[in-house]
């Protein structure tokens, strides 16, 4: 049987097919569920306790994940034009569907489907952009280029997303979505034929057990960080069962990885390729930094009224450090510039940024002096991703590159990020309390300031109609929120000064660490990385 060599209409000019895959890469950015802006406005219109909520979002990453394998699969049996338009009708149905129906878990469990949709899609455009521009299979600049797209995508859709929300409901962010899915549908329509390009292999090969345990697993993991702090860890018996139930399925999962003949994920990558070990090692490293963003954004809380505003301010800053970074490391990696310098520089870039936000805390803040420490912060991560994907990526044989996706995208998006975000929130909310303790131990009535401040705001309540002993109890109420403010800012500053000196430590520790300088890149090895 003759197969379709390439995917595009015979009528299709070359000149279109290149940006019409960008085009279709940056609209995918648009198709959102739950994100952190829409987070809190779901938590109040529905009545979910936040946390709830946030362990929802993170199932959507979960779901992106565990398709990887299920992806590889798909598009050995499915034609690529019946699959793209096959995933992205099943997108805009839907966000529709969250668009128009007020129904909470439906909102929240789509966000599972909707990430698995979105990573068929942005594979299949991954493999055509790669298509068409062959410098692309260097993996560095792979890195380079796609992160630039991918990146700077997700910040231009905070940036038009964000005031959309603050004018409108929240749900709008899904009429985006479905606008967004619907574009791409029309674009593929127009650009791929629908004529079979290889052999069709059966979809019984897949190992479902092995991927309902990975997702399982990693479900109960992001279920322990998210409650941990809420209901005291290991206290809990909630929190113990769920741990509990990790171990038990990833237990079951590893053993299985080893014992069938197809494993879903092959596990023995990890060994084969020890550049696939310190790589990811680093990368989860590179989250824990990454996550300090939330140490901003507390900050920002309190700081910026009018937060989708600030978001997006902050997401034009983060999109010129993307625009500047990614392409910029791919450049520098091509041009063979050593891994650990690389890395030192990021380091060092996360070390400037952490110590100028501790320099510039305090109670009232202009947005002009923390652009710097935005700016260096997403610039570092720019450069840190770039090169630990380009080191792990490098001469890894085609029938292990799925693995190696596998075992990043888990470690980083599951482990890195969530496990980083738990951290930082334990770490304020701990520092917070004992900062507070220590202030509220001088507030006295023998406190001259204290007996000032507590008259002056009475005084401002007896103004506004308030009886004495109501205008008493509201003066002391806001003395005590000015120390928990106070309690917050110093542990901002104590963590953010801890994790620059971190920083600077590991910078120089990298360039001891010679084995990131463990191979060169084979000329054989040059194939599409997806």
């Amino acid at each position: 049987m003759m197969y379709e060599l390439s995917p595009y209409r015979k009528n299709i000019s070359d000149w279109i097919k290149g940006p019409a895959i960008i085009l279709l890469l940056l609209l995918q950015s648009f198709v959102l569920a739950i994100t952190s802006t829409t987070a809190s406005r779901l938590s109040a219109f529905y009545g979910v306790e936040p946390e709830t909520v946030t362990w929802f979002s993170q199932i959507g990453t979960v779901g992106l994940v565990s398709a990887i394998p299920i992806y590889y699969r798909l598009k050995l049996y499915f034609k690529k034009s019946d699959l793209l338009t096959g995933a992205l009708i099943c997108q805009v149905i839907l966000s529709l569907c969250c668009y128009l129906i007020s129904y909470a878990p439906l909102l929240l469990v789509s966000n599972f489907f909707i990430s698995i949709l979105k990573l068929i899609c942005l594979l299949d455009f991954i493999s055509l952009l790669t298509d068409r521009f062959p410098v692309m299979r260097h993996r560095a600049l792979f890195y380079g280029i796609y992160y630039t797209i991918a990146r700077v995508g997700g910040e231009l859709a905070d940036i038009f997303v964000n005031p959309t929300i603050e004018e409108h409901e929240w749900q709008a962010i899904y009429l985006i979505a479905t606008i967004a899915a619907g574009l791409c549908i029309v674009i593929c329509l127009l650009l791929f034929h629908r004529e079979r390009m290889h052999r069709k292999v059966p979809l019984y090969q897949v190992d479902w057990a092995s991927m309902l345990f990975f997702t399982g697993a990693s479900l109960l993991f992001c279920y322990v960080l998210t409650y941990g702090q809420t209901r005291d860890w290991f206290n809990n018996q909630q929190i113990v069962a769920a741990f509990t139930g990790f171990c038990g399925l990833t237990f079951l999962f590893i053993f299985r990885q080893y014992h069938v003949k197809r494993p879903f994920w092959d596990l023995r990558v990890f060994k084969d390729y020890k550049q696939i070990p310190l790589g990811i090692t680093f990368m989860v490293l590179m989250y824990a930094f990454y996550s300090t963003s939330l140490l901003f954004n507390k900050y920002a809380a309190y700081t910026f009224h009018g937060e989708e505003r600030y978001l997006s301010v902050i997401a034009l800053i983060t999109l010129c450090a993307y625009a500047i970074s990614f392409p910029l490391a791919g450049i520098l990696l091509y041009k063979r510039m050593p891994v650990r310098i690389m890395l030192s520089i990021a380091f060092l870039l996360y070390a400037a940024s952490l110590f100028i936000f501790f320099l510039d805390v305090q109670t009232y803040n202009s947005m002009h002096n923390l652009i710097a420490a935005y700016l260096m912060q997403g610039m570092a991560y720019g450069v840190m991703l770039t090169t630990l994907s380009t080191f792990t990526a490098t001469n890894i044989p085609r029938e292990s590159n799925g693995d190696r996706v596998m075992g990043s995208l888990s470690f980083r998006y599951i482990l890195g990020s969530y496990a980083g975000y738990s951290l930082f929130s334990n770490w304020l909310f701990r520092g917070t309390t004992r900062h507070d303790s220590y202030l509220s131990e001088g507030i006295t009535f023998n406190n001259s300031i204290y007996s000032s401040e507590i008259q002056q705001f009475k005084a401002g309540f007896l103004s506004h109609g308030m009886d004495s002993i109501h205008a008493n109890s509201a003066a002391v109420v806001m003395i005590a929120k000015k120390i928990e403010l106070q309690a917050m800012l110093l542990t901002l500053r104590e963590v953010s000064l801890f994790m620059a000196i971190a920083a600077v430590i590991i910078a120089l520790i990298v360039l001891f660490i010679r084995r990131f300088e463990m191979h060169e890149i084979a000329e054989e090895n040059r194939y599409k990385i997806v």
